[in-house]
């Protein structure tokens, strides 16, 4: 009589396991978040309240911010790469942009969760880029007329495009400046 071989370890039905729980946030639809913009910027909101709402409003920071520091301490904290997705959601472009604008790798940010914290030099440029964008709302009133603005070359920015400017802290405050001079009428 034949024995019949013993079952192998290796042919044991695998153990079950659990999948694991999802770690991203529910992405808000672009109408979503741009219509809630709308909205706020219809009813005169401050450039910080508007910052907030388009990092992600709760989901960013619990409470609306009071003032600057309220923004300092997010940024010390650090920021999801949600609230970086809702900011390219806003400005139209795609997350390979907001890459280079933030000097960080696309593979690396693409790698991140949604839910993941950035670093807080990451996390300060993406919030002074989201309080130009803001700005830019206030001034322009529409998404659609920032975004054409800011793709356009500028003369007072020596020929630039201002969104190429957004990169740095020097070129946001060059950006900010002259998005104040359109709201003062001063601009040519």
């Amino acid at each position: 009589m034949a024995k019949t071989p013993a079952p192998s370890k290796s042919a044991a039905p695998p153990k079950s396991v659990a999948a694991p729980k999802s770690t991203t946030v529910p992405a808000r639809e672009t109408e979503d978040l741009s219509a809630l913009v709308k909205k706020h910027i219809k009813k005169g909101a401050s450039a910080n309240l508007l910052t907030w709402v388009i990092l992600g409003g709760k989901n960013f920071m619990p409470k609306q911010p009071v003032s600057d520091f309220d923004f300092l301490t997010a940024s010390d904290k650090g920021i999801t790469k949600q609230s970086l997705i809702n900011l390219a959601d806003i400005m139209d472009i795609p997350m390979k942009d907001i890459a280079i604008l933030l000097n960080v790798s696309y593979k690396t940010l693409g790698r991140k969760q949604n839910t993941d914290i950035l670093d807080s030099l990451v996390s300060s440029l993406s919030i002074e880029i989201a309080n130009t964008i803001a700005n830019g709302l206030s001034v322009f009133e529409e998404a659609d007329k920032l975004n054409r603005w800011l793709q356009k070359e500028n003369r007072s920015m020596n020929g630039k495009k201002p969104i190429e400017l957004l990169s740095t802290p020097t070129g946001i405050k060059m950006v900010n400046r002259v998005l104040n001079r359109i709201e003062e009428g001063i601009y040519t």
